[in-house]
């Protein structure tokens, strides 16, 4: 007689089959995985990462000489081409990663689970904790948000600081801007289910310092959020000079996969904001709650657009401090 296998028994021995592949596949441990967030949306859903050499970020108390090594060393780390898996729940999938170790899965299928975030699991093993967020029907309001200078101070105006802050600097120890966590979790607490609210940081910043950010989020108490990184990589073409572009992409396919969510554009005047959150604002405006940005921009007559307002504004709005 054959018995069927409690749901919990049936998950716990597909992981240890799903698992074993690492044993033989990268038996050498000298390769991780930077999984990026995923989501699901009205369009499906989405997952990307990248498969690199196995090389760790600066810890709390990492001085400053050895955190510039290891960031440096994080930024010029090479892909590995190959297959990586991946697990949600009882969900897997396999691709092959490119010649420089990326990959992606976009797919405008349906992918039945419950609202929440779900831990992403994957062979080789992902470098920090990564999840796939799963919105809640009932929430109907977001935040798109930059991170350089709105929510962390990097100085962006200043190339010599910004590198300093940026490298010299484990990511816990970043400076983060004050009162900005606490305003998101006061706009997330407007939702019926908080927890699960369409939070996403769409940031310039590179993405192989994922694990720095997310060090950074996490010790200075943000709401969770979809972490959305750029690409530079003079391997693949890619360069800080087309991060508006590459902004703007993003805040489309996020309004797309979100059609019943208004959502608040969060961002500073230290580089590009203000020009690509007015051109959201005008394709998209019965999408748009507000726009705040952050005044950081050493110019007084830094261009200012109709309907953007000063971020201290929405800070006092809010009641924080």
């Amino acid at each position: 007689m054959i018995l069927p296998l409690h749901s919990g028994f049936r998950t716990l021995v597909f992981r240890i089959l799903f698992f074993s592949m690492a044993v033989s596949i990268y038996a050498d441990d000298a390769w991780h995985t930077i999984v990026d967030d995923g989501w699901v949306g009205a369009t499906g859903f989405r997952f990307s990462g990248r498969v690199t050499e196995r090389h760790q970020p600066p810890e709390k108390d990492t001085s400053r000489l050895a955190a510039l090594y290891r960031n440096t060393r994080l930024l010029l780390t090479s892909g590995e081409e190959g297959a990586v898996s991946w697990r949600v729940d009882d969900f897997t999938w396999t691709l092959r990663a490119d010649d420089h170790g990326y990959w992606e899965l976009v797919s405008n299928t349906p992918l039945p689970l419950p609202p929440g975030w779900h831990e992403i699991e994957s062979v080789p093993a992902a470098s920090s904790e990564a999840g796939l967020l799963v919105p809640d029907p009932r929430n109907q309001l977001g935040i798109i948000s930059d991170i350089d200078d709105t929510i962390l101070v990097s100085e962006v105006t200043s190339k010599r600081r910004l590198l300093g802050n940026s490298l010299l600097v484990p990511g816990e120890m970043r400076t983060p801007v004050p009162g900005l966590a606490e305003l998101y979790k006061r706009i997330a607490a407007k939702n019926p289910a908080p927890e699960t609210s369409p939070i996403f940081f769409v940031s310039g910043t590179p993405r192989q310092l994922t694990d720095n950010v997310r060090r950074f989020l996490r010790a200075n108490g943000f709401p969770r959020g979809v972490l959305i990184l750029k690409e530079i990589s003079t391997e693949r073409g890619d360069s800080l000079a087309d991060t508006p572009a590459y902004k703007r992409k993003h805040i489309d396919t996020i309004l797309a996969g979100f059609p019943h969510v208004r959502f608040l554009l969060i961002g500073d005047d230290g580089e590009a904001d203000p020009e690509i959150f007015a051109a959201v604002s005008e394709k998209y405006p019965e999408r748009i709650e507000g726009v705040w940005i952050r005044r950081v921009h050493p110019d007084p007559e830094r261009v200012r657009y109709p309907g953007q307002h000063d971020l201290t504004e929405l800070l006092e709005r809010e009641g924080v401090q």
